[in-house]
């Protein structure tokens, strides 16, 4: 009795703070829009202190069409809450200004906020549940970190372990406000559209500018071994995030036990746990070990088709995929697509690892593509031109020169 008022007063408390909060955003914001809109692109992320290589080069060629590019990052962390609220206030007044905003992740001053957007007539067949907010003052630009769709996450994934409760989802209003979102390939869309609980129609497959970056990097390191440079044999095992301490973690498990010690009589081993972790984080960037790996073991990162960007043969460890497909789920299922890279069984991988490092034509590259190739459309010129031609038009500025 005593613990169920505690809980209904937390609840009570949150509801209180959320609704001041969602007040006093919109407030400012219906403050600053007495000003004038003016040709500013706005970037936006609470995961990061720093701009992405995709806002960069996004920002880049909006200045290049005279817009102004301004870089709104930011990691929310509670020791940092107080920068952050400031922070929140600049936001607020660059979306009052600008014109199109992108955006990599949950942002919840974002899906707080009252924008002007598109009437929707009552006969619309967008169904019921869905968010009916298509913001167009500004335009808003979901630039998902990550390519393709691997495991559920957003509201596929809403009252898992894994994942936010429904009442979470509901209360933040979470990934509300998106004017149009951003996927990788036609096959990843409708996973999208259920992930942002949006109209499938507003998910478009627009490569990240990421993409023309990982076709540089891959004719760089062609042209590399064509001039007779080969790199030393490299075994990067790259897991994704786990968020919750109740989820098992595999990778940790095999990193302790000691079993992958045998391979390094061949190559050199580099562990390269989530950057969102808080512990036994890998020195360096993925980023960079990816570049120099020779094979790529992960279970349910998006790691796996930035390696196939780059043409890195990825094995699968999922020891734990029956509990992964019930939190947070997939999309994606490695061991149904592509069974012959993917192992429950360390004794198994760590054979194939050996035999594949040993006499790399062993590696089936038909698997790998049957996993990654459907999630990712390649792209005619740079992807960067491409987006922000669409993004030009979503502004109604028609062609850009």
């Amino acid at each position: 009795m005593r613990f169920a008022l505690k809980a209904g007063m937390g609840e009570a408390v949150k509801k209180a703070v959320v609704a001041v909060a969602r007040f006093s955003i919109n407030a400012l914001y219906f403050a600053c829009c007495a000003l004038p809109r003016r040709d500013e692109a706005v970037f936006v992320s609470r995961q990061a202190n720093e701009p992405s290589y995709d806002f960069k080069a996004i920002g880049r060629e909006f200045e290049r069409r005279g817009f102004r590019a301004v870089f709104l990052t930011r990691k929310l962390q509670k020791r940092t809450i107080v920068r952050y609220a400031f922070h929140a206030v600049r936001e607020i007044y660059h979306l009052a200004r600008c014109r199109i905003c992108f955006v990599d992740r949950y942002d919840p001053v974002i899906s707080l906020m009252n924008f002007q957007c598109e009437p929707q007539p009552a006969s619309c067949d967008i169904p019921a549940g869905v968010y009916r907010e298509l913001p167009v003052r500004p335009v808003v630009v979901q630039l998902w970190h990550a390519f393709g769709a691997f495991k559920c996450f957003g509201f596929q994934s809403h009252d898992t372990v894994e994942g936010h409760t429904s009442k979470a989802m509901e209360l933040y209003r979470i990934h509300r406000n998106y004017s149009w979102v951003l996927c990788s390939g036609e096959g990843c869309r409708q996973a999208f559209a259920q992930a942002f609980n949006c109209p499938v129609e507003r998910v478009v497959a627009l490569l990240r500018p990421g993409y023309d970056e990982f076709a540089r990097l891959r004719t760089a390191a062609l042209a590399e071994r064509g001039a007779g440079e080969e790199p030393g044999l490299l075994v990067l095992f790259a897991p994704t995030l786990r968020k919750s301490s109740e989820s098992r973690h595999p990778f940790r498990d095999l990193a302790q036990e000691g079993g992958w010690k045998n391979l390094s009589d061949v190559a050199r081993i580099e562990w390269a746990f989530h950057p969102l972790e808080q512990e036994g984080v890998a020195a360096g960037t993925v980023n960079q070990t990816l570049l120099d790996a020779s094979i790529v073991v992960t279970d349910y990162s998006s790691i796996a088709y930035e390696a196939y960007l780059l043409g890195k043969p990825v094995v699968f460890y999922v020891p734990d995929i029956d509990e992964y497909r019930a939190s947070p789920g997939l999309n994606s299922d490695p061991l149904k697509l592509c069974p012959r890279i993917a192992f429950t069984d360390e004794r198994r991988l760590f054979a194939f690892l050996e035999d594949c490092l040993n006499d790399p034509e062993l590696y089936p590259w038909d698997a790998f593509e049957a996993f990654a190739g459907s999630a990712i459309d390649e792209c005619d010129g740079r992807a960067v031109d491409v987006l922000v031609e669409a993004a030009f038009g979503w502004l109604g500025r028609g062609r850009c020169e």
